[in-house]
């Protein structure tokens, strides 16, 4: 049956490829990992702490967790739900949550964490692809 709706012209394709999707999400995780991972060896070098580098470089995947992995699922979601909203206004959007995120760096002893943090999700949310799926979207006029 199959086989011949493909040959009638009536089997259309389901959607994009389930590859190149996960491509595109594998690409904004690796993207954030990378800035996040710059934004911490820039604070663990300028700021005046009396950590080591290795444990400056703990807290910073310890703030991966707390800030990096609620990042990474809203740009994911949002990301995938896009389908209407003019780029850069979506990009502007995204970006109040995700410097919201950096809340937990206000109890820095220093402004320096806490400005690199937000310099590093602002740096994500221009960098991310948007929409996720370029397929799905819909320019309005």
């Amino acid at each position: 049956m199959s086989e011949g709706m493909h040959l009638m012209g009536l089997e259309q394709p389901v959607g994009p490829g389930m590859k190149r999707v996960l491509g595109r999400i594998g690409r904004s995780f690796l993207t954030y990992c990378l800035i996040h991972a710059a934004a911490w060896v820039t604070i663990a070098l300028t700021v005046p702490w009396e950590d080591s580098f290795t444990q400056i470089m703990q807290l910073g995947f310890g703030m991966f967790l707390v800030v990096g992995i609620p990042t990474l699922l809203l740009a994911i979601c949002a990301g995938l739900a896009h389908r209407h909203m003019d780029v850069t206004r979506f990009r502007i959007l995204l970006m109040v949550p995700m410097v919201v995120f950096t809340w937990p760096l206000l109890a820095a002893s220093t402004a320096e964490p806490l400005l690199l943090q937000m310099a590093a999700q602002i740096t994500f949310v221009w960098l991310t692809p948007a929409p996720l799926i370029p397929e799905n979207w819909k320019e309005r006029l």
